[in-house]
């Protein structure tokens, strides 16, 4: 029997963010492509989600507070039951990564400017903070949005010697490395400042690791750099707009990711000025750029409508087919399938409606025999009974 394939998918939950979600929400994919929900589990603001270095847990960061939580996996039904929560080493943690030795989970934490290590204990749930870093340097001129540091992610390279961090408050993508034991370190001198008020967000490596390419929040472009992956040395080589030239108006960047053959990248776009806003004047898109596979380099992009509110999440799906986009604002999840010639994302198949999300996590579970959709009921952090609903 094949396997069942699982996507879990976080949502906003707070007044703070409009919030419409109820939490973690669990949906079967069936063959033919249409999402089925299984399971709600209430809690707040789960903004981002990994694996554990076993595959039997769910790490969840917390968006807007300062905890992570583990997740219990049933390895029958992909459903999930609480574990546990730890602390985060900062405030509004909005990015997870698993260590290339997988004994740390690393939590870039935006609104206090800091890179916490939390150890993973051998039946992967999460232990003490073992390392810190701050991060420091001239701030941007955005008077709301860069008061201060704000990392937005942590990446490791390919060889797992060193990672980077796009930090949208300091306009800048810092590299860091990680030792034995846990403890971090900020390599100044390898720091690359980008142009004021860009407010790099989010990056992504080369499958080959020569290269790496980032998305700027506020001034919507796209950065392409080499990769010295001996030195840990990071260098521009060109930026791009991120929008279509009718775009007059607000827009942010939002993701970015890049092909499996390493022949496209992607980006996302919101129309309008910022979170606080419900959207803008413009359609919002999903931007595609052609590799130079000697260079780096990136031709001219071309875009796709996203027909959704706010895209501020999307992931490759697994066999790399087509583009899955989270629609904070319009509550929903869209696949855009991708040409096969030409990579582009073709029109959006809606999948599922939900409220306000904002990450998905894809997930292979075994088919078992007898397995009960109606097993292990879920507890939410609080020990309440788990709420189930139907989308």
């Amino acid at each position: 029997m094949p396997d069942t394939e699982i996507a879990y998918v976080g949502s906003r939950t707070s007044v703070l963010r409009d919030g419409r979600g109820s939490g973690l929400e669990v949906f079967e994919i069936l063959a033919d492509g249409r999402w089925l929900p299984r399971q709600s589990v209430g809690m707040d603001n789960p903004s981002f989600m990994i694996l554990s270095p076993g595959g039997t847990q769910l790490y969840v960061a917390h968006g807007d507070g300062n905890q992570i939580s583990a997740l219990e996996l049933d390895p029958a039904t992909g459903r999930i039951d609480y574990r546990d929560t730890v602390d985060a080493g900062g405030v509004n943690p909005v990015h997870l990564a698993l260590s290339p030795d997988r004994h740390f989970l690393l939590v870039a934490n935006h609104n206090s400017g800091t890179v916490a290590s939390i150890r993973i204990l051998p039946d992967d749930s999460l232990g003490a903070v073992t390392g810190l870093l701050s991060f420091k340097g001239e701030t941007g001129p955005h008077r709301r949005d860069q008061n201060s540091s704000k990392p937005h992610q942590v990446v490791f390279d390919a060889t797992g010697r060193y990672a980077l961090v796009p930090d949208k408050g300091l306009d800048s993508v810092f590299t860091i490395s990680m030792d034995a034991d846990g403890s971090l370190t900020w390599h100044q001198e390898r720091t690359v400042r980008l142009r004021e008020m860009s407010g790099p967000r989010h990056l992504v490596f080369s499958p080959s690791n020569r290269f790496v390419y980032s998305v700027e929040e506020f001034l919507s472009t796209v950065t392409a750099y080499s990769w010295d992956a001996d030195s840990g040395t990071l260098s521009p080589l060109q930026s791009l707009t991120a929008l279509p030239d009718t775009v007059t108006g607000d827009s942010r960047g939002a993701e970015i990711a890049v092909s499996p053959d390493g022949n496209h990248v992607y980006v996302s776009n919101r129309s309008g000025p910022g979170d606080h806003t419900p959207g803008g004047d413009f359609p919002d898109t999903i931007g595609t750029y052609d590799v130079d596979p000697a260079t780096g380099r990136l031709g001219n992009g071309r875009w796709t409508e996203t027909h959704g509110i706010r895209p501020r999440f999307f992931c490759l799906d697994t066999d790399g087919s087509a583009l899955l986009v989270a629609h904070e604002r319009g509550h929903s999840i869209a696949a855009h399938p991708l040409d096969p010639a030409t990579g582009t994302p073709g029109p959006p198949v809606f999948r599922a409606a939900t409220g306000s999300p904002v990450a998905i996590l894809r997930h292979h579970i075994p088919v078992m025999a007898g397995a009960d959709d109606s097993a292990l009921p879920s507890r939410d952090r609080a020990g309440a009974a788990d709420r189930s609903t139907t989308l």
